[in-house]
Parts: C-alpha cells; structure tokens; sequence
C-alpha cells in the first residue's frame, strides 16, 4: 500500500505525523507570543517600572522561535534515520538552540542598555558617558555573539580550539593593521577622560605644518575638528596630536597679558616721567575690553633713554589686535597732549681710549 512504503526510511504516516508535531509546535508559538502581547499590554498602565514591559517585549520572540525549534526536534526524532544522520540533527539543534538564546541575551542587554544606562548618561554633565556608551553596547554585543558563535560551534561538534588559534593569529594581524585607528579612538577618550577643552573652546597646538589656532567643533572618536579662527578652515586633527604635544586651552586663561617698554627721552622731567605713568593707567582703566590690574614703574635709566615699564590684561573675550589699537593710539594721544617725548638717541656705544 502507499502509506506502508518507506520514503527515507519512514511511512507516509510518520512523516503525517511529524509534520502534525510541527504544525502544533507553531500554533502553540503563536499563542504564547499572544500570551505575552496581552500580558504586556495589560500590566503596562499597572507597573510602577518598565523593566517587566523590556523584558517581556523582548523574550517574546526567541521563547516563540525556540518553542516551535523543540517542536522541529521533537517531529524529527519521532522519525527513524540512520545514526549519522541523527548525530547532524541533534548538532544543528544544538547549534540553532545556542545561537537563540545568544540572540535573547542580546536583545536583553540592548533594552536594558536603551532603557536605563542611556537615560543616565544624559542627566550627567560631561560628555564622556555620551560617547563612551554607544562603544560600551557595541562592545557588549559583539562579546556575547562572539561567546554565543564559539559555544554554538563546540555545541555543533566543531573542535573550537583551532578556531581560537587562528582568531589569534588573525587578530594580532588585524590589530597591527589598524593601531593608528585605535591610538585615535584612545586619543579621543583621554580627551573626554582629561577634560582640558571641550567643544567651543579656543585652542593652540603645533600642527605637522604651522601652528593650528582656532575653535573646537567637535570631538569625534577618531578626529577632533576645529575651525581656525583667522581664515575659517576646518581641520580634522588626529586625537593622537592632542595627546602627544603641548595643547593650550586659551579659553582658560582669565586674560592676556601685554608687556610693553616706553623709552623716553633721557632729558624728561620727574614730572612729566610721574605723569606718564598715570597716564598709562589711566588709559587702561577707561577701555572697556582691559583688566583694571596695571603695572608701571621706571626700570631703567641711561644716558639712551629713561625706561618705563607698562603691564595689563586684556579681557579673555576681547580681541587682542583691536584692544592692542585703541590702547596705544590713546597713549600716543595723550603723550603729545602732556608733550612726553619717545627718545630719538640709539643704543649705540662707542669704546674710546681714556688715559690714566
């Protein structure tokens, strides 16, 4: 009869009923991934937390998928096949099984990641945990498929021992390969770790070429872009430059500092030498864009000239040239005002034979 006939060393009605194991396996699937639908919606409004909705949400799926697997395990082992055709059964099952619930592990992670590290990362005030985060998840979800591959691979019969020593061997190749790439991606992290500048920040480092000066734009984890203040280029700038040179911070300062000497001629007055240095504290104290700390004093006298020291602070907002401007067109205008004269005689000098 047809139904005794053997077809892969089994009866029509076994594989009937094979396929029968599978068909209840998927329907009972489906009901359980209904189960948890409902069982979801309705203790959402009712939960205090969400963690019970994470988790509900996302074994939903792999429960179902390795449900309807046993069922395919089950139908398969009702069937009579020769020994190694059940030894690579029961290996696909067991590599199927282990890379589903590899598959939920993950999925765990990557809400729980989603739903309470990302949230607390916001609220912080620096911007280390904002970077640091999305390498921390790609990194956790390759170690778990990583894990998840090789205990698949020993489940499915694979000597795993090899598959070690030659991820070793390729790892070391690949990672000489690209170590340029990682001092960067270091270089990016022990900015954000350091906190030196941050994006906004005015900064100054000796560049491969000239001297770079200008405004940080962002801070990847590769390159560090900044606009230059002078002629409004972007540079992306390796992270590895930031860490291997002197980097100044010139938002940092509470100003700049201006050192200035004022050779007068070597004939003027006490006075009018008295006069001068108020007059230079005068000027600084009436721009807008200087400090009111001022310094002056006499710091030398020769027959050349009669020196005057001056010292101020611009502000750290202020533009260095246009303060530098009006500071000394005003001094120039008030010395021809009080007539103070710069001294017209060099500092030469000359040896001559003097007799004793």
């Amino acid at each position: 009869m047809f139904t005794d006939h053997l077809y892969y060393g089994n009866t029509v009605i076994d594989w009937i009923i094979a396929a029968g194991y599978i068909l209840a396996s998927v329907i009972i699937g489906r009901v359980i991934y209904w189960l948890f639908k409902l069982i979801s919606t309705k203790y959402a409004a009712k939960s205090k937390t969400k963690l019970d909705d994470i988790l509900i949400d996302m074994i939903e799926e792999p429960i179902t998928f390795m449900i309807v697997l046993f069922g395919f395990k089950y139908a398969l082992r009702s069937l009579s096949f020769d020994v190694p055709t059940s030894r690579v059964i029961d290996y696909s099952f067991d590599f199927i099984l282990t890379i589903s619930v590899t598959w939920l592990v993950s999925r765990l992670y990557d809400a729980l990641h989603e739903e309470y590290l990302v949230p607390i990362a916001e609220k912080t005030a620096t911007d280390l945990d904002d970077h640091l985060l999305p390498i921390i998840r790609k990194g956790v979800i390759v170690v778990i498929w990583s894990l998840g591959i090789l205990i698949a691979l020993n489940n499915a019969g694979y000597d795993v021992t090899a598959v070690l020593a030659g991820l070793g061997i390729g790892g070391l190749a690949f990672a000489l390969a690209v170590q340029a790439t990682f001092g960067n991606i270091l270089g990016g992290l022990l900015i954000y770790m350091d906190g030196h500048f941050k994006v906004g920040d005015r900064v100054q480092l000796n560049g491969t070429y000239q001297k770079i000066d200008g405004i940080v734009q962002d801070v990847g984890l590769r390159t560090t872009r900044v606009k230059t203040r002078y002629e409004g280029r972007i540079v992306n700038i390796p992270n590895t430059m930031f860490t291997q040179q002197e980097v100044i911070n010139a938002d940092s300062e509470n100003g700049r500092q201006v050192f200035q000497v004022y050779k007068l001629d070597p004939d003027t007055s006490v006075e009018k030498l008295e006069a001068m240095m108020a007059l230079l504290k005068c000027v600084i104290n009436d721009n807008s864009h200087t400090q009111e700390s001022v310094v002056t004093g006499v710091v030398r006298v020769s027959e050349v000239s009669i020196d005057l020291m001056h010292l101020y602070w611009i502000m750290p907002d202020s533009s260095n040239i246009k303060t530098k401007s009006e500071v000394y067109l005003e001094i120039l205008r008030r010395m021809r005002a009080e007539e103070i004269k710069m001294t017209d005689r060099t500092g030469l000098r000359y040896n001559t034979d003097v007799l004793y």
